[in-house]
């Protein structure tokens, strides 16, 4: 498995990682807690500085390039430090990766919608495992930047329906015209807007957002990835919301998801469950 990722430490809300050879450091507010190895937190190339509004800037030490690639789970990512703290990669999903892959060793030409699905990770998996997939995020910046990542994995040729549309108005016009899918994936944010402004927020919008699904794959999916990062959806949260819903026999993998530190520690990075028959 290639990989030009690490995560060297996390501690006093902040994260330590190498990436492409860049050590940056990011704001980190899951990590309320003392650093493990803190006489290597320093010589950095980047920092990035949040502020009160949620957006922040980097502060450079050493010259980083506007963008590079690099080489994580077998696939190809490009990086960028955007001005939101994130770098286009989402290390603590490769576990679901894996699982996407070995479910495409079983049954090909699944077909599969990732939504929310910003740099593409999962859909690359998918892609690389055999199914088809209907990308839907709402940045048609972010969805750009998953087009890029597949042809820089040699996956541009596999087939694939990249959508810059709200959520919730893309799977109403999927249900009208009838269409099924056996493999669901989403990872919704706790707030965010629509490409025209509509406003999402999970308390309130995940439940529809389910039962729409449901329609799309008959209470039937061959597999379901459903994670998160908001208070108040723990994995057992996330299980239920599932296993209300599914009307068939499976196994549910319900797991915090987290990124191996290299002090042997697990950073943690969200929470999630797994549906597969």
């Amino acid at each position: 498995m290639t990989k030009s990722y690490e995560l060297l430490d996390s501690g006093d809300l902040s994260k330590l990682e190498i990436v492409g050879g860049y050590k940056l450091l990011r704001s980190s507010p899951t990590s309320a807690y003392g650093k493990a190895t803190p006489e290597i937190w320093n010589d950095l190339h980047a920092q990035y500085v949040k502020n009160d509004s949620g957006a922040g800037h980097w502060n450079f030490q050493k010259k980083v390039p506007e963008s590079f690639t690099i080489e994580f789970s077998n696939l190809t990512f490009k990086i960028k430090l955007t001005p939101f703290g994130h770098i286009g990669l989402f290390p603590e999903q490769e576990t679901n990766w894996d699982r996407i892959r070995e479910i495409g060793k079983k049954k090909q030409g699944l077909e599969v919608l990732n939504l929310f699905a910003y740099s593409g990770g999962s859909t690359l998996a998918c892609l690389d495992a055999g199914m088809s997939v209907c990308h839907v995020d709402a940045s048609k910046g972010m969805v750009d930047w998953a087009r890029e990542n597949a042809k820089l994995s040699g996956l541009d040729s596999k087939p694939v329906r990249w959508i810059v549309d709200d959520v919730m108005k893309f799977i109403r016009r999927e249900i009208k015209r009838g269409k099924k899918y056996q493999g669901l994936i989403l990872d919704p944010p706790s707030f965010g807007r629509g490409s025209k402004g509509e406003v999402w927020k999970i308390e309130e919008n995940l439940s529809e957002l389910m039962d729409a699904l449901m329609e799309l794959s008959d209470s039937k999916p061959e597999f379901v990835i459903l994670s998160c990062h908001s208070q108040g959806f723990s994995p057992l949260t996330l299980e239920r919301i599932l296993s209300s819903r599914i009307k068939t026999k499976g196994v549910y993998q319900t797991s915090e998801l987290f990124i191996p530190e290299k002090s042997g520690k697990k950073y943690p990075a969200g929470f999630c469950t797994f549906f597969s028959k």
